[in-house]
C-alpha cells in the first residue's frame, strides 16, 4: 500500500523523523516529537528547522486534525505536559474575527501548529506550501461556527499565488488544483467566484458534466415512462486517467442501503436498457461531479424541484464501484440530507446516517491512507455535523428525545433550546447551560445560548465582557434579540457592531439592512446592503433594497447602476424593472427607460405609465441629450415601435396614440391618422367627454390638430398621383370627426371650450371647401 507522503504528493527525498512518521502515519511519536511541541510553545524561526521539514510538520499536523475531526478513526490525545499551552490558550490564537472553534474541535493544538508554521512559511513561493496553506485555510473555516473575513481574505490572496505558480504543472496537475479551489469558494458561499472557477475547471479539463431527460419509471407501479433526469460526462476519456478500480481498488466503500419502499423502486429505470448501466467514472471526474453537485446544491434555493435536479449527480456517485472514500461519505450525506424532505425515504435516510457516523465512530476496516486519499477535493464533513444531521432527520420523524440526546452531546444548544421547547421544558434548557458554565467555566457561546433560552439580555453583556470586547457572535446574538422585539435602534447598534467585527455575516447584513430600513437611515441601510452585495450577489432584493436606499440618498445614478445587477439575479421581476424604470428616467436614460418599458409590457398585462412615456417622448422630440451627452432624437424609432406595441395592447388610450402622432415629424400623413385614432380613442373610451370641461378641452384641442395637420398634408401633397386618395380620404374623415366635434362642444357650452371650438369650426369650413373642390376637379 502506498504511504502518505506518495499519495499526498510530498517529497520523499528527506530521511529525518518528520518525513517518517508521516510516511507510516504515526501520529503518536509525531504528537510527542520535540519539533511538534517546539513550535506549539514558541515561534517556529526560532528552531532550527528548515523549510521542508516545517511543511512536513504542518501537514503532518493537519491529517491528525483532519483524521481525527472529519475522518476517523478519533486520533489518542497528546500527553499531559505542564509546559505546553493550556487548551483556552490554543483555542484564542485560533480565533477568527471574533469567531471562534466549534466546541467539539479535537487535537486543537494541531492546526495551531499549522497556523503557525503557515504563518512562518507566508512568503514562500513554493507550490505545495501554498496547496497545504489552502487546504489549512479551509479546514480551519469548516471547525468555525460562521465563516470569517479575514479567513477568506487569505484564502483568495492565496488562490491568486497559487493561480500562477501553476504554469509549469501538468494538466492533471491544474485539474486538481482548480477542483480544491472549486470546493474552497464553494465552501465560503461566494457563488459568483464558484461560477468562474466552475468554468476554468470546465475549461482546463475539457470536461462537460450536464444532465438529460430520458424516458424511464420511478415507481413499481407506473406503466407509462415520463421523462427522467440522467448524469452525463464527456471529454474525460482524452485525458488519459486510470480507471477507479487501479487507483482505489483496495478500499471498501460504504453503500448506499435499501429503499426497502413498497411504491418506489431503489433508482429510475430508464426505457433504454443501455441506460440503466452505471457507467464508471475514474476518481478525479467522481471528485468533479461530487464538487458541481454541491455547487449547486449551496448556490440554489432547497425547493423540491431543485432537489430532483440533483438526483441524478447524487445517483451516478453512489453507485460507482470503486472510488475515493470520502467522496462516497460526502455524497451519501447529500443524498440522506436531501431524501429526509421525503416521506417515503426518511426512514432510509435516518439508517444511511446512522451508518456513515457508525463510519466514522467504530470502523477501523479501512485504513487511513485511504480515507485521506483525495479527500481535499471533496467535501469533508465534521464529524459534528453528522451527528447533528442524524438529529435533524429524528426530530422530522417526532424522536424528540432522542434527538435531544445528541444535540446535548455535540452541545447544539439552538436545536436543545428547540426540542426543550417541544417537549414544554424550555426551562430545563437554561438549566443544563448553567450546570456546564459551573462545570467547564463560561464561555461566549454559553452565554449567548443561556441568554436565547431565557431571554435575558444581561446574558449577552455577560457573554462580550468575557470575551474581552472581541466576540461577534454575543453582538450579535444581542442584535437578535432586539430585532425579534422590533426594536431595530437597539438592534442597529449590536448588529453594526457584530459586522465591524467579523463582516462575513450574510444573515446579520441582512438583519442589519432591514432595520435600517424600517428607521429610514438610508446610509446604514446602504452600508449593509452594499456590504452583502460585495459578498453575495445573485440575490436581486439585497440590490433591489441597496437602489432603494441610494434613491432615497439622492444619489439616483447610482441606484442605476446598482438595479442593472439587480436585473441580472432576476430578469422576470416586474418590481425591479419598475424601479429601474422610474430611475432610468430620473437620471435620463432614456434607452434604458424604453427597454424597461418594453420589458414590463411583457411581465405586466397592459401596462402603462403615462408621466414615464410623456417625459420620453417629449425628450426625443425637443431633441434633449441624455445622460450620455447624446441626443435623444437617435430613439425615436425605438420609441415608435414601443408606443406601437402599447396601441396594440390597450386600443382605447387615445393618448398612446397622440404621444406616437408627436414623433411622426417626417410622414405628415401617417401623424394624422394617428391623430385619427387618438380621437377615437377619447371619444369611444369616455362616451360622455363633452359633460366635464377639462375632457372636452383635451379632445377639442386634439380634434384642432388633427384638422390643421389633416389640411396640411392635403394641400402639401394633392398633387402627387400616389398617395391622393388616401390623403382625400383623411380629410373627410377629419371633416367627419370635427363636425362632431363641434356639435359636442357646442351643446355643452364650456366657456374654456370656446375658443378652441371656434377655431376648429373654421378649420372644418376650410376642409369641407378642399374637399368640394377635389371632388369638382
Amino acid at each position: 500500500m502506498e504511504n502518505l507522503l506518495s499519495i499526498l504528493k510530498l517529497s520523499q527525498n528527506q530521511t529525518g523523523r518528520l518525513s517518517h512518521y508521516l510516511a507510516n502515519a504515526d501520529w503518536d511519536s509525531l504528537l510527542q516529537s520535540t519539533e511538534f511541541q517546539g513550535v506549539l510553545k514558541s515561534n517556529p524561526k526560532d528552531l532550527n528547522l528548515g523549510d521542508e521539514d516545517l511543511l512536513h510538520l504542518a501537514v503532518g499536523s493537519l491529517l491528525i486534525f483532519v483524521q481525527h475531526n472529519f475522518l476517523g478513526p478519533r486520533v489518542g490525545s497528546l500527553q499531559q505536559d505542564e509546559t505546553l499551552p493550556e487548551l483556552k490558550d490554543i483555542l484564542v490564537q485560533l480565533k477568527s474575527d471574533g469567531e471562534e472553534l466549534n466546541v467539539n474541535v479535537g487535537h486543537a493544538e494541531c492546526l495551531l501548529v499549522c497556523k503557525k508554521v503557515f504563518d512562518q512559511l507566508s512568503a514562500s513561493k513554493e507550490l505545495a506550501v501554498r496547496l497545504w496553506y489552502q487546504r489549512y485555510l479551509l479546514i480551519h473555516q469548516r471547525c468555525t461556527d460562521d465563516l470569517t473575513h479575514s479567513l477568506y481574505e487569505k484564502f483568495n490572496e492565496n488562490v491568486a499565488l497559487l493561480e500562477d505558480g501553476l504554469e509549469t504543472v501538468d494538466r492533471i496537475g491544474r485539474i486538481e488544483v482548480y477542483l480544491e479551489i472549486l470546493v474552497g469558494y464553494v465552501q465560503f458561499k461566494r457563488i459568483t467566484k464558484s461560477e468562474q472557477w466552475l468554468k476554468k475547471l470546465e475549461e482546463v479539463s475539457n470536461v462537460t458534466i450536464s444532465v438529460e431527460g430520458m424516458l424511464g419509471v420511478r415507481t413499481k407501479f407506473q406503466k407509462n415512462p415520463l421523462p427522467q433526469l440522467t448524469l452525463r460526462s464527456t471529454g474525460y476519456t482524452e485525458l488519459g486517467l486510470p480507471d477507479a478500480s487501479e487507483t482505489h481498488a483496495q478500499v471498501k466503500l460504504p453503500s448506499i442501503l435499501k429503499l426497502d419502499d413498497d411504491v418506489r423502486l431503489e433508482k429510475v429505470t430508464f426505457v433504454n436498457g443501455a441506460d440503466n448501466e452505471d457507467i464508471q467514472l475514474p476518481a478525479l471526474i467522481q471528485n468533479m461531479v461530487l464538487a458541481k453537485l454541491y455547487f449547486l446544491y449551496v448556490s440554489q434555493p432547497k425547493e423540491q424541484l431543485v432537489l430532483e435536479e440533483l438526483r441524478p449527480y447524487i445517483t451516478s456517485l453512489v453507485y460507482q464501484q470503486f472510488g475515493p472514500w470520502m467522496t462516497r461519505v460526502a455524497a451519501l450525506y447529500l443524498n440522506a440530507t436531501t431524501e429526509a424532505t421525503h416521506k417515503r425515504t426518511v426512514d432510509r435516510s435516518l439508517r444511511q446516517i446512522e451508518e456513515l457516523v457508525h463510519q466514522f465512530e467504530f470502523s477501523t476496516e479501512v485504513a487511513i491512507t485511504d480515507r485521506v486519499s483525495m479527500a481535499f477535493s471533496s467535501w469533508l464533513i465534521p464529524s459534528w455535523q453528522m451527528k447533528e444531521k442524524l438529529a435533524d432527520v429524528m426530530v422530522s420523524l417526532g424522536m424528540i428525545k432522542g434527538a435531544l440526546d445528541i444535540y446535548l452531546s455535540v452541545e447544539s444548544w439552538e436545536n436543545v433550546i428547540d426540542c426543550y421547547t417541544v417537549l414544554e421544558l424550555r426551562h430545563q434548557a437554561a438549566t443544563v447551560i448553567r450546570q456546564l458554565i459551573e462545570k467547564n467555566g463560561p464561555s461566549v457561546r454559553l452565554y449567548c445560548m443561556l441568554g436565547d433560552a431565557t431571554d435575558d439580555v444581561e446574558c449577552y453583556r455577560q457573554a462580550w465582557e468575557h470575551s474581552g470586547e472581541t466576540s461577534a457572535r454575543a453582538q450579535r446574538h444581542w442584535g437578535n434579540y432586539y430585532f425579534a422585539r422590533k426594536d431595530y435602534a437597539t438592534a442597529i447598534e449590536h448588529l453594526r457592531r457584530s459586522i465591524e467585527i467579523n463582516c462575513l455575516q450574510e444573515p446579520t447584513l441582512l438583519r442589519l439592512g432591514y432595520s435600517a430600513l424600517q428607521l429610514e437611515r438610508w446610509e446604514e441601510a446602504a452600508y449593509a446592503y452594499r456590504l452583502y452585495t460585495s459578498f453575495e450577489s445573485h440575490g436581486f432584493e439585497s440590490w433591489n433594497n441597496l437602489a432603494k436606499a441610494y434613491i432615497k440618498l439622492g444619489e439616483k445614478t447610482r441606484a442605476h447602476k446598482i438595479l442593472q445587477e439587480a436585473l441580472k439575479c432576476n430578469f422576470n421581476n416586474w418590481m425591479v424593472w419598475e424601479n429601474y424604470l422610474i430611475v432610468s428616467v430620473d437620471t435620463r436614460n432614456f434607452e434604458d427607460a424604453l427597454n424597461a418599458y418594453e420589458r414590463l409590457m411583457e411581465l405586466k398585462d397592459k401596462y402603462y405609465d403615462r408621466q414615464v412615456l410623456d417625459i420620453v417622448v417629449r425628450a426625443i422630440v425637443t431633441a434633449e441629450l441624455d445622460a450620455d451627452g447624446q441626443p435623444c432624437g437617435r430613439l425615436k424609432k425605438k420609441a415608435i415601435n414601443l408606443l406601437g406595441h402599447a396601441c396594440a395592447q390597450r386600443p382605447n388610450e387615445g393618448y398612446l396614440y397622440e404621444l406616437a402622432a408627436e414623433l411622426e415629424d417626417v410622414d405628415l400623413l401617417r401623424r394624422c391618422q394617428k391623430l385619427q385614432n387618438a380621437y377615437r380613442g377619447y371619444t369611444q373610451s369616455n362616451s360622455q367627454w363633452s359633460k366635464a370641461g377639462d375632457s372636452c378641452l383635451t379632445v377639442v384641442n386634439l380634434c384642432v390638430e388633427l384638422c390643421e395637420y389633416s389640411l396640411k398634408a392635403f394641400v402639401e401633397g394633392k398633387d402627387d398621383k400616389d398617395r391622393f386618395v388616401a390623403l382625400r380620404s383623411q380629410l373627410s374623415s377629419a371633416r367627419l370627426a370635427g363636425q362632431g366635434c363641434v356639435r359636442s362642444a357646442k351643446n355643452e357650452d364650456w366657456p374654456q371650450c370656446a375658443e378652441p371650438t371656434n377655431m376648429l369650426e373654421e378649420l372644418v369650413r376650410k376642409l369641407t371647401a378642399e374637399l368640394t373642390e377635389a371632388v369638382g376637379k
